[in-house]
């Protein structure tokens, strides 16, 4: 009898707590929002089909109330009103905005084109296999416009060859297949597809022809080592009050800490090299 009781009361009880929360969802070709609410708390959540998601939350006394299934469709053809569309494969996956605008991401390297395409599942499938399957691309193919493509060389070519590792061969990193392999021909890239690291190169260009200093003017992508040159070029050689001539056998006296050159100022590492992650 006693068992018959308890298990009445576990049932009471479940039916209380599954009373207490109720939810409502509506869902469509833009994605799906799904509301919840209980005596405590209330959610939204809605992702749209490009996988943006929007998320809003209540906990403590809660002054939401859940939506009518209009309310709900209503709410999701407004923040979902400019989702893109999505398709992928093993190559990568794009997204085509409702005004033509699309970008990939492909396996092998990640690339933001500009241009348009058909806003479709079909268009988008379709730049996915022009931009990740049938074409390797380089950085002379992302860089089509020949005078932002020069200006970013040039930018480059100061750069790299006054703090870095010098550029024996411009035409062979723009026209390589896009890969790791190459961190100049992916910054070279960036710098011809974004308006913003294109400026901050310029701003590095323009002050190491000003005869500015690699560690004063470089957000340095990566620690100096053994490809890194520093200031070394444009640093003056340490003076001491020690010559050759002055010790024995001709050998230099070793430097004291007075005489040893100073330190060079610690690398910046908030660098530009947020490329193609």
């Amino acid at each position: 009898m006693k068992k018959s009781l308890f298990l009445v009361a576990m049932l009471a009880l479940a039916t209380t707590l599954f009373a207490e929360t109720e939810m409502v969802s509506c869902e469509s070709d833009l994605g799906k929002c799904t509301y919840t609410l209980s005596d405590d708390s209330f959610s939204k959540n809605c992702i749209c089909r490009d996988e943006t998601e929007f998320n809003d939350y209540e906990d403590g006394i809660v002054e939401s109330t859940l939506p009518t299934d209009d309310e709900c469709d209503a709410e999701l053809k407004k923040v979902c009103k400019d989702a893109g569309i999505k398709c992928e494969n093993e190559k990568g996956k794009c997204t085509v905005k409702p005004n033509g605008e699309y970008e990939c991401v492909c396996t092998n390297f990640q690339f933001h084109p500009a241009g348009n395409g058909i806003f479709s599942e079909e268009g988008c499938n379709e730049i996915l296999a022009e931009v990740c399957e049938n074409e390797t691309m380089t950085a002379r193919k992302v860089c089509k416009e020949e005078e932002i493509r020069n200006a970013c060389v040039s930018y480059f070519e100061k750069i790299k060859n006054t703090c870095f590792e010098p550029i024996n061969d411009i035409d062979d990193i723009l026209d390589a297949p896009l890969d790791y392999s190459d961190l100049t021909a992916h910054e070279i890239a960036s710098c011809c597809q974004y308006e913003e690291y294109r400026n901050e190169y310029k701003t590095e260009f323009e002050c190491l022809e000003a005869s500015g200093t690699c560690n004063t003017c470089v957000d340095m992508p990566f620690d100096e080592g053994e490809d890194g040159k520093g200031d070394a070029a444009n640093t003056e050689a340490p003076t001491t009050g020690t010559t050759p001539e002055d010790t024995a056998d001709g050998d230099s006296a070793p430097a004291t800490d007075s005489e040893a050159p100073a330190e060079k100022e610690e690398s910046k590492s908030d660098g530009c090299s947020m490329l193609f992650v």
